[in-house]
């Protein structure tokens, strides 16, 4: 099994142990990923605010510039990615050359040197961008080998189960660990902790990563790029009306979820009144999915992929209702907590199903397979709706006065951390059924994919 070359492989053509160890390898590198994902989204802004000394908007207008230098370093990504050809396949020299660039990274974001206010702020954004970086080189490969991994698309989704499944672990692990090692290894030092914590992640990051690409195949290849400019590539992606719908999905899914995740450490800590109940919060939102993964896949088989992420949708709204109606009870905090996380993992699992699904779209209609572009625009899309969820929260503390150095926050800084936990996702995620509504990719799938498998086993005969 390890000398696969054969295109189009289908699973009965597999043994059990090589389609387990293909998911379960790719599935880890998600693990590896949202163990540093997480751990950034969710504590960096109250890290920046609350142990660094930056202003809220300081650090909001960073989030937003930096992602400047991502839209240039994540095309470039997609498009090396999409020329590349080695005995390892596309993709995953990239992530193996990612791994020790977003070790080192996550490392750096949560160091603070003593160099003043202006010097703190500048070793942020240069740390930022090299944590964004080193994401990018592991993310974005990790995003165009799915169609290579499986020509089938029923196997195509029980691989993102496994990627998923092992995603929230990974959050799971950051969330339930972070404030623990933060304290354990900092002995009494937050900044000392917040650095020592990231260099046991960051380690744990490369060896799974490196594992991850010994333990995956391309038994499914690309047909070779031909010759081709940035401005035919964009050409057809524009021309990918289900790729652009999904982009904007993209950018409402990651806003409404990563705001939620910027917010939930102020929430927490200042509405609910107990810090350490975070840990507790992000792990229900890290474990609940796993069951609404294993559900999504089962309903695959009678259900549309859109009519699944809309439902998970709604089952997310609801959640944060839930919370806001019953926010003096812990009872109700924690099963609305619980229905965000559940109706979450309905629309991760079909997210990345779909995206993958646009990638056959695009070869068909356009004759160019372009899985390193589309994932690095698709990418960079994630980023945006990330520097913009954080951008919020931290515009909506600076708009409510929060004060980092106070241990009460005034009416107007709670207001202010309440709109940011609840209502700016539930804005968003109505925004993503909207969008989800003129995405009809489902009904003519088969077809599509059934014509491009007949053309690459035509141009295999010539």
């Amino acid at each position: 099994m390890e000398n696969l070359k054969s295109a189009n492989l289908q699973p009965n053509a597999l043994s059990k142990k090589f389609i387990w160890r293909q998911r379960i390898g790719f599935g880890i590198s998600d693990y590896a990923c949202n163990l540093a994902y997480l751990m950034v989204n969710t504590y960096l802004l109250i890290f920046y605010t609350d142990v660094a000394g930056l202003a809220p908007g300081a650090v909001s207008f960073m989030f937003v510039i930096t992602k400047f230098f991502d839209a240039f370093t994540d095309y470039l990504v997609g498009a090396l990615i999409d020329r590349t050809n080695t005995k390892l396949g596309r993709n995953r020299p990239w992530m193996l050359a990612g791994a020790p660039v977003l070790a080192i990274g996550m490392v750096l974001v949560f160091t603070s040197p003593d160099f003043g206010m202006t010097g703190k702020l500048v070793w942020a954004y240069v740390t930022y961008i090299i944590f964004s970086f080193g994401y990018t080189l592991v993310n974005i490969p990790m995003g165009s080998i799915l169609p290579t991994l499986s020509s089938d698309p029923t196997e195509r989704t029980k691989i993102v189960t496994a990627r998923t499944v092992f995603s929230n672990l990974g959050s799971l692990t950051s969330a339930s660990m972070a404030l623990f090692l933060i304290d354990r290894l900092g002995r009494g030092n937050e900044a000392l902790g917040y650095r020592n914590t990231n260099i046991v992640f960051g380690i744990i990051v490369i060896v799974i990563l490196v594992i991850c690409v010994a333990s995956v195949r391309e038994i499914n290849p690309a047909p070779p790029m031909a010759k081709s400019s940035i401005i035919k590539d964009i050409g057809c992606l524009v021309n990918n009306k289900p790729y652009m719908l999904i982009l904007a999905y993209t950018i409402c899914l990651f806003i409404g979820y990563l705001g939620m995740y910027a917010a939930i450490a102020y929430y927490f800590k200042y509405i609910v009144g107990n810090e350490m109940m975070t840990s507790l919060a992000v792990s229900i939102l890290t474990v609940s999915p796993i069951i609404s993964m294993f559900l999504s896949a089962a309903l695959n088989q009678k259900f549309s992929k859109r009519n699944i992420s809309i439902f998970g949708t709604l089952v997310q709204i609801a959640g944060y209702l839930v919370m806001f109606v019953g926010k003096g009870s812990m009872v109700f905090i924690n099963f609305g907590v619980f229905l965000v996380g559940f109706g979450l993992g309905f629309r991760q699992n079909m997210f990345f199903s779909m995206l993958a699904d646009t990638v056959d779209y695009g070869e068909w209609k356009n004759r160019k397979n372009l899985a390193g572009t589309q994932t690095a625009v698709s990418g960079f899309a994630n980023k945006v709706a990330s520097a913009c969820a954080t951008a919020i929260v931290g515009g909506l503390l600076a708009w409510g006065g929060y004060n980092g150095t106070a241990a009460v926050q005034t009416a107007s800084a709670n207001t202010a951390i309440t709109i940011a936990f609840i209502w700016v996702p539930i804005i968003f995620n109505i925004l993503s059924i909207v969008v989800l509504s003129f995405y009809d990719l489902d009904k003519t799938y088969p077809q599509i994919k059934k014509e491009i498998d007949e053309r690459r086993a035509m141009a295999g005969q010539e």
